[in-house]
């Protein structure tokens, strides 16, 4: 995927809205501002959401480690934040900071080398307004940088297809911007023998289609791992203790000794074996 740049564009009207006066009058204010900065810059990168992964013990705990700020003092600024509805809380493990998406600004890295090479033209023009040749050159290389981070890209792009493909049984939609989640069969395989009570595959594709259909809770490539699992873990906290698999035992053992039954499921026990070696005691 093409790297890209962002930054905050803050408002000159900034510290002059009625929040942010109220929010730097309180004690310690000008320090919960400056944080509010600081989870902007995080959140611009993910579409104006923050997550709670898990890291640590609460959401302040896991915020205050990735801003290198006091726990209390991040506390004190969500919950300003949430009161004064410039954060909404999404669901358990997602915020969303109301104003970031109109203060976030972003190019393309070869939008950032056509924008300098174009200053670069400019430039030539103001100082050699005498050398046409020379503007010909700097437009023929735009052309060129523009072809071969195009080649480059696409090679990439198909690259990664090609890898992915083949071991990809299901792809989630992530937030605008950050493209597909593959889940790789060696990652389902794990979550199966995690959540043996389940179908993990039609929990994949319930959480596919629940995805697609509400976009504004789609999760980050962060956070898409911690919202899997808490899909699972909700999925098996619900369901009927009747409905944990339990192990039979295979039809051929019904009429042998004690030792005969325990010596022929020893290794179907342990996960081994599937009871076809009952028949041959």
């Amino acid at each position: 995927m093409a790297k890209r740049y962002y930054w905050l564009k803050l408002p000159d009207g900034f510290f002059r809205q009625k929040a942010i006066k109220k929010l730097r009058k309180i004690a310690g204010g000008d320090t919960y501002t400056i944080i509010y900065l600081k989870m902007l810059l995080v959140a611009m990168k993910q579409d104006g959401r923050l997550y709670f992964e898990g890291v640590e013990a609460t959401f302040y705990d896991e915020l205050a480690l990735d801003l290198d700020e006091e726990v209390e003092n991040v506390r004190m600024t969500v919950m300003f934040l949430i009161q004064q509805d410039l954060m909404q809380l999404i669901d358990e493990t997602e915020y969303s900071l109301s104003e970031c998406a109109k203060m976030t600004g972003s190019e393309s890295a070869s939008a950032e080398r056509m924008r300098r090479l174009r200053d670069k033209k400019a430039s030539q023009c103001d100082i050699e307004v005498t050398e046409p040749l020379r503007i010909g050159d700097v437009e023929k290389e735009i052309e060129k940088e523009i072809e071969l981070d195009k080649e480059k890209d696409n090679k990439n792009i198909s690259l990664e297809l090609k890898d992915s493909k083949q071991n990809t049984f299901i792809s989630l939609p992530l937030v605008t911007g950050s493209g597909n989640y593959d889940v790789t069969f060696d990652y389902l395989n794990s979550l199966r023998e995690l959540f043996p009570a389940l179908d993990v595959e039609q929990e994949f594709r319930s959480m596919a289609a629940w995805l697609d259909s509400h976009p504004r809770n789609r999760k980050t490539p962060r956070g898409i791992k911690r919202f899997i699992t808490g899909w699972l873990e909700r999925s098996q906290n619900s369901m009927p203790a009747s409905r944990t698999p339990v192990t039979q035992a295979p039809a051929a053992t019904r009429n042998m000794s004690t030792s005969q039954y325990m010596e022929a499921t020893a290794g179907w026990y342990k996960g081994t074996g599937d009871g076809s070696d009952a028949t041959g005691i």
